[in-house]
């Protein structure tokens, strides 16, 4: 049988077997009524002519899309491209697309995005903008019932699942670090007060800062934003105090970037003259002299996570699951940029669950 330039449809299949279009129907979808010697000479004809199911008619029939809405602040960075690739890859594996937008931290660019994607898209993954502070499209997503997970950043009093890191304790074992380092006077370098995450890491800086003894120093803390420019104008901000900061902790990566980029103008030698840690998980942390310390790579297994807890949610057809909180932890990798020289030997706190020094960037590897 010679096939047809044109697509193949139901009533091809229909027309080769000499059967009704809706008997082929059924057949390829299993229907009980067909018997299985008909669903099988369907199927091997289906086969045959290539035969292809419309996806944009299955889906005005099944009222789904099988895409998913993914908003995210920016692509530039390791952390966000990890998580992006975390989401594609459960996406592809279950059948489902991605539309992506970002915010460049924009409230505007946010609100516009998902109320373009509203009616595209069969649920959505979002990371609110630093300059978000009202909810108001998040919490209308809720009252059309689309399935929404927030992965990283929250929004407060929106229903929906969350996967976050656990912020404060990182905050907090990242600081502990600095002070058994032997450092006093540590900086923190942040972003918007009102974003859970700086709210969280500057609780685990309070936190260890208090177990140590160490008075608080609200002049040593600089919420300028998570951005180079902006983690540049915290460093300038700190730095230009009478009593100097010894050591800083960045929030971000940016941050962190921005911070070594300004001491190494300013002749500062990293470790022995500046501590340094970051809340940050990019390879390129490494690769700097001195590699800078930081955390181990868990992007990947947020956006997969987000991903896999939205498709759940689409695919609930009795619509009242709870919302869930799904919290990750990290493991500190500590390099030479916090680490004090003392008679030739990095000084190093009294860690019990220190592992083997890793050959591959001569690091040691904290986990908690």
């Amino acid at each position: 049988m010679k096939k047809s330039n044109t697509s193949t449809t139901i009533y091809v299949i229909a027309e080769a077997l000499k059967v009704s279009a809706s008997t082929v129907s059924r057949a390829l979808h299993d229907h009980p009524d067909i018997s299985a010697e008909m669903t099988d000479r369907v199927k091997k004809m289906a086969k045959k002519l290539n035969y292809k199911p419309n996806a944009i008619a299955q889906s005005l029939k099944d009222r789904k899309t099988k895409v998913i809405g993914v908003i995210i602040p920016d692509m530039m960075h390791h952390f966000s491209m990890s998580v992006l690739n975390g989401i594609e890859e459960v996406a592809f594996r279950k059948g489902y697309h991605l539309m992506v937008a970002k915010t460049n931290e924009s409230y505007q660019r946010e609100v516009m995005s998902i109320e373009a994607m509203a009616g595209q898209v069969d649920g959505l993954l979002v990371c609110p903008a630093q300059e978000t502070k009202k909810y108001d499209h998040l919490k209308a997503l809720k009252q059309q019932e689309i399935p929404l997970v927030f992965f990283e950043r929250t929004a407060e009093k929106v229903a929906g699942h969350k996967v976050v890191m656990n912020d404060e304790a990182i905050a907090f074992t990242l600081t502990e670090h600095l002070i058994k380092s032997g450092y006093q006077r540590i900086a923190l370098l942040t972003g918007a007060e009102h974003l859970n995450i700086c709210r969280d890491r500057l609780k685990g800086y309070h936190g260890a800062l208090s177990r140590y003894g160490i008075n608080l120093d609200n002049a040593l803390i600089a919420h300028t934003g998570m951005s180079f420019q902006e983690g540049r104008i915290g460093f300038q901000k700190v730095m230009s105090m009478p009593s100097k900061p010894d050591a800083i902790f960045a929030t971000s990566e940016q941050i962190a970037l921005a911070v070594y980029s300004e001491a190494k103008k300013m002749g500062l030698q990293m470790g022995n003259q500046l501590g340094l840690v970051a809340f940050s998980s990019d390879p390129l942390l490494a690769l700097l002299e001195p590699p800078v310390t930081g955390l181990g790579q868990k992007g990947f297994e947020m956006g997969s996570m987000a991903a896999q807890l939205c498709i759940n949610e689409i695919e609930n057809e009795t619509k009242n699951s709870k919302s869930r909180t799904e919290t990750l932890s990290n493991e500190l990798i500590i390099r030479k940029s916090s680490l004090k020289t003392l008679e030739g030997n990095p000084s190093v706190g009294n860690y019990s669950h220190y592992l083997e020094r890793k050959s591959d960037d001569n690091a040691l590897v904290y986990i908690y």
